[in-house]
């Protein structure tokens, strides 16, 4: 299970996205963050998910 960090760092910008394997990584790294003035931050739990494609001619 992955843990998505998004975090904006600057007012009209883009998101920047980190990918965690743990949650108590993904915590730290938000810490972190937060302790440098970052305030929009979220967290999010990756949804596994299989898909199959299957096409004739």
């Amino acid at each position: 299970m992955m843990y998505i960090v998004n975090v904006r760092k600057v007012m009209f910008g883009a998101f920047d996205l980190k990918r965690f394997e743990t949650l108590d990584e993904a915590q730290e790294y938000i810490k972190g963050l937060y302790a440098a003035g970052h305030r929009e931050v979220h967290l999010s739990q990756e949804i596994p998910m299989k898909v199959t494609v299957s096409v004739e001619f």
